[in-house]
């Protein structure tokens, strides 16, 4: 469930494209959702955009599963449910708070409203579509082309950058084996044995969901970047 905030994010929305959007709705609303909780359901009616505030979320696939597909992580500035609101339909997938994560909500109809009397705000959404678009076909695009053991390398280069390193080189969020191993699109056991081969090679240490990334550049030339 959703607990309410009273936060002010005025310096996170300013950042944003779909700023004045969030500044014109009256009826949006700031909840914090809990670890491990869900923003949305796959395959249930989309009633609004949520904007990231703060936190971390994962958007994942087949939620009933044991291990569902993770297909990418979110970000404080970035918007979830748009999609399917522009396309009226159900949503595709799920999000889960990875931590505790403050939302920004703004319900289907007014987010709509606002987005029809203006042609400015149409163009915005619009880039918003395209760009989401393009940042998945990035990433089938990286899964086919390169080896699990470089899509795992991008895979902890593109952590370090979106949620950042603590000063002793550590990530800063931290992730099991199963969903490394899902957003690296391999197994389990084969992750083991390429985070077994990066310890040896002084590359990262891992340890309890934590990792230590130890050699940037061997990263980087692991990962073709």
């Amino acid at each position: 469930m959703y607990t309410k905030r009273n936060n002010s994010y005025t310096s996170v929305i300013k950042k944003s494209p779909l700023k004045e959007i969030i500044t014109q709705s009256t009826a949006k609303t700031i909840y914090t959702v809990r670890k491990d909780e869900f923003l949305f359901h796959e395959n249930h009616p989309a009633s609004g955009i949520f904007f990231i505030m703060s936190g971390k979320v994962k958007i994942v696939r087949n939620e009933k599963l044991h291990y569902p597909s993770i297909l990418y992580l979110v970000k404080p500035g970035d918007v979830l449910g748009m999609h399917a609101i522009i396309d009226d339909h159900p949503h595709t997938n799920s999000a889960v708070a990875l931590v505790n994560t403050d939302v920004c909500f703004i319900p289907r109809d007014e987010f709509l409203q606002i987005v029809a009397c203006s042609h400015k705000n149409k163009m915005i959404v619009m880039q918003q579509l395209c760009s989401r678009i393009d940042h998945i076909e990035s990433r089938i695009n990286s899964r086919s082309d390169k080896s699990a053991t470089e899509r795992f390398a991008e895979l902890l280069l593109l952590l370090a950058e979106t949620y950042g390193i603590t000063d002793k080189n550590t990530l800063k969020v931290e992730l099991n084996l199963e969903e490394l191993a899902s957003l690296t699109g391999t197994s389990k056991g084969y992750l083991s044995k390429i985070i077994g081969d990066f310890s040896q090679k002084d590359v990262i240490l891992f340890k309890n969901n934590g990792i230590r990334i130890l050699n940037v550049p061997d990263l980087k030339q692991i990962a073709k970047v």
